[in-house]
């Protein structure tokens, strides 16, 4: 009877501290801000935020892209009234490029970056969310082309973690305390791997400076005007609250991107979206199967209009495909394509994920975005890659640094370069390298969501992870870099060189004194 009432009580104390336990668990209140209208940004941040609500925590997201079945505790604020970034990027820009393009496409990015700033910062949804008057525990935001959302966020008083789509801009490293070495890291925007030659990190280090310096002109004085006038004018300046960021997600692996020196406070999550294999389409799946001597995907990405491309280079895929034995796949956003050869199949929309990931595809032809490299990185498939603007350029070179792919530059499409990349292409050593990508890409001591889940809900427990944040993020560049040793140490052996010429000058003099003095005597 003792036995039994011990039980009793033990049983019972285990489920009111179990009960404890899930209560502080999931008693978190998490806002999302993502005021950028890019649905292939927004695919990397979805998959957290509906995690979060899953696990039972209350989570409301301020976004373009409301979620169509949302989990329990999952809250919609629609910025909406603004016309989405999908299936909008016309090929043509893209026939007369010049060497300077990443320059250009940074005042791009800061003017996407103003207007969506503007946009949210007047929009009725933001309004809504202020009135309620409500007390978040964290605060997911994406920092991109702007650092808006973190005045809304020193208004809101909560600890922010920060998400980036992309590997991390030239304006990321100082805030979260990590270090630019342009010797072996790429510039996002330029196209490199990390072996460089003497010229290439010259370009390098010119290129992470001096668009680090463009969005401290531009991009940080312009969501200042948007803030105080919307807020007052003793709203700080997003440069210095960017430096409170606690945590940064950021879309990227080493095994895919290259090993970097990161702090603690930088997590790396690349292919957080990467979810388990859908079901195929019957007629897709029936393509795919009986597909004798493999099959070849092209997709450019959601936006990129392929449909745009220039008659001549659509000419040129279409006659080349003619020529395989091969099936290919082709995301082309229109209902017919002239010429269209028996072995090809074309979709508005394809499942890109589920596809590449079937035994049957042997090569991706690819824009290199991000999204996508990661899942030819997850299953392993070798890449023809033609980047056509931003980090493209980065993950094409990344891929083709390990091995996995080539590169085929837009300019360079022609009937019988497509030939001869897909010839390439389909050598052992490159699906070997691709298998041995996916092996590292694939193999994690967690998967990139519950390393996510673990660091959202650390953030929160210690109010803003104050522990993981360097010193080096409040110091000035000249100490950080320490120039002001190198100027001291410098000072000193020059004032120790021009002592010792100075007293060496006067030995000799005195020397001579002496020997004139002796010829006298």
């Amino acid at each position: 009877m003792t036995g039994l009432r011990f039980a009793w009580f033990y049983i019972t104390a285990l489920l009111i501290l179990t009960s404890f336990v899930a209560a502080r668990r999931h008693n978190l209140k998490i806002l999302g801000l993502f005021p950028h209208p890019g649905i292939s940004h927004f695919h990397f941040f979805h998959p957290i935020m509906r995690s979060l609500a899953e696990r039972g925590h209350e989570v409301t997201v301020v976004s373009h892209f409301p979620d169509k079945s949302p989990p329990v505790g999952y809250h919609d604020i629609s910025l909406g009234g603004k016309e989405t970034l999908a299936n909008i990027v016309d090929l043509q820009i893209f026939e007369n490029r010049r060497i300077y393009n990443h320059f250009v496409e940074f005042f791009m990015l800061y003017e996407w970056g103003k207007v969506a700033c503007n946009h949210t910062i007047r929009s009725d949804a933001l309004t809504r969310l202020m009135r309620q008057d409500n007390k978040f525990d964290v605060i997911l935001m994406e920092q991109f082309n702007t650092d808006c959302m973190m005045g809304v966020a020193h208004l809101l008083r909560a600890p922010v973690i920060a998400l980036s789509s992309c590997a991390l801009m030239p304006w990321h490293y100082e805030r979260m305390g990590s270090p630019i070495i342009p010797s072996y890291i790429p510039a996002l925007f330029l196209g490199q791997s990390e072996e460089m030659s003497l010229p290439g990190r010259l370009a390098n280090w010119i290129s992470f400076h001096v668009l680090k310096l463009l969005y401290d002109y531009y991009s940080i004085p312009a969501a200042d005007a948007i803030l105080r006038y919307k807020f007052g004018q003793d709203m700080p300046s997003v440069g210095e609250l960017a430096k409170e960021t606690a945590l940064m997600f950021v879309n990227q692996h080493f095994s895919l991107s290259g090993p970097k020196p990161l702090p603690p406070s930088v997590i790396e999550l690349g292919g957080v979206h990467i979810q388990k294999a859908k079901p195929l389409d019957v007629e897709l799946q029936r393509f795919l199967d009986n597909a004798e001597y493999g099959v070849i995907l092209i997709s450019w990405g959601s936006m990129i209009r392929a449909e745009t491309m220039p008659a001549a280079k659509r000419d040129a895929i279409v006659k080349a495909v003619k020529r395989l034995k091969q099936r290919v796949i082709w995301k082309w956003e229109n209902d017919s394509l002239i010429n269209k050869p028996d072995n090809m199949y074309i979709s508005k929309w394809l499942p890109q994920r589920d596809i590449l990931c079937h035994p049957k595809v042997k090569i991706f032809m690819t824009h290199a975005g991000l999204m996508g490299s990661s899942e030819a990185a997850y299953c392993g498939t070798p890449v023809i890659a033609t980047p056509m603007y931003g980090d493209q350029f980065l993950n094409a070179a990344a891929m083709i640094h390990r091995g996995m792919g080539i590169l085929l530059n837009y300019e360079d499409i022609n009937e019988n370069n497509v030939i001869k990349a897909l010839k390439k292409v389909m050598e052992r050593q490159y699906h070997e390298s691709a298998k041995a990508v996916s092996y590292a890409y694939k193999h994690r001591p967690q998967t990139a969501l519950e390393t996510a889940m673990w660091w959202v809900e650390y953030v929160a427990a210690t109010e803003g992870a104050t522990l993981l944040k360097s010193h080096s993020v409040h110091m000035s560049r000249f100490t950080y870099y320490c120039l002001d040793t190198y100027l001291v140490l410098s000072s000193v052996t020059t004032l120790s060189i021009l002592s010792c010429f100075v007293i060496l000058r006067k030995i000799g003099l005195w020397r001579k004194k002496l020997k004139s003095k002796s010829k006298t005597h």
